[in-house]
């Protein structure tokens, strides 16, 4: 096989063991076996090992000796010291879609706070499947206010700081609160309006809604035995 079939091959590997991560398919501390993932995308193990190697870079998976490899399992440190990074990195951010983003950006951002809040608000105690795309779109609309930012490095850091947040709480989300009425829309009016300082406060308030609540939920998860690799348990949809 070629260099680049087997890039290919790697690259779709990788996509699918990704996105059944982030939809709970996989959930934390499911094991993953490079023979059966093979198997089940109809291509050899070495693609697959690639996908998986990219993957444990990016902190979604862990190998441990003698016992395999899984998703990863965060600590509650680690998931705390995810949250004071996301806060510099995302107020940041804020302060600089408020300084620099065009009209067009400000738009797109306003009609996707609306979009994302009556997401939100419809979810209920809905699927899993439901409720990983909604979660997917409240990344995207994160993510739209990093781009307009125009600094990559940003942009890539919050991204990845995201996705772990995601799939290392994502088990627990469905048993929280529901979130304010227009907690999206009303964080967009001071990115758009707002000056720096109020855009950085906004975003400061908003990324640390429901840290303590999330770190403690995880140390219950935790404490619970196979409870982070029984796959979902969320809302009523078992």
């Amino acid at each position: 096989m070629s260099i680049v079939a087997e890039t290919r091959l790697a690259g779709k590997a990788y996509e699918w063991v990704r996105a059944a991560i982030l939809d709970g398919r996989l959930p934390p501390g499911a094991p993953l076996s490079r023979r059966k993932l093979a198997d089940e995308l109809g291509m050899s193990a070495v693609p697959v090992g690639d996908a998986i190697g990219r993957l444990e870079a990016e902190g979604l998976v862990e190998s441990r000796p003698r016992a395999g490899t899984r998703v990863r399992i965060a600590s509650a440190d680690e998931i705390h010291g995810n949250y004071v990074l996301r806060e510099a990195l995302e107020t940041h951010s804020a302060r600089l879609f408020a300084e620099f983003a065009t009209a067009a950006d400000r738009r797109r951002l306003t009609a996707a706070a609306s979009r994302l809040d009556v997401a939100y608000n419809a979810l209920g105690a809905g699927s899993p499947e439901r409720r990983a795309r909604v979660e997917r779109t409240h990344i995207d609309f994160h993510m739209m206010i990093a781009r307009a930012a125009g600094v990559e490095v940003l942009t890539s850091a919050i991204e990845r700081s995201r996705v772990l947040l995601f799939n290392w709480v994502f088990t627990g989300t469905a048993e929280f609160a529901p979130m304010p009425e227009r907690w999206h829309r009303d964080l967009a009016e001071v990115l758009v309006s707002g000056t720096a300082d109020e855009a950085g406060s906004a975003m400061r308030v908003h990324v640390r809604f429901r840290m303590e609540e999330v770190i403690a939920r995880h140390r219950e998860l935790a404490a619970e035995p196979g409870r982070m690799a029984r796959g979902p348990q969320r809302g009523t949809d078992k």
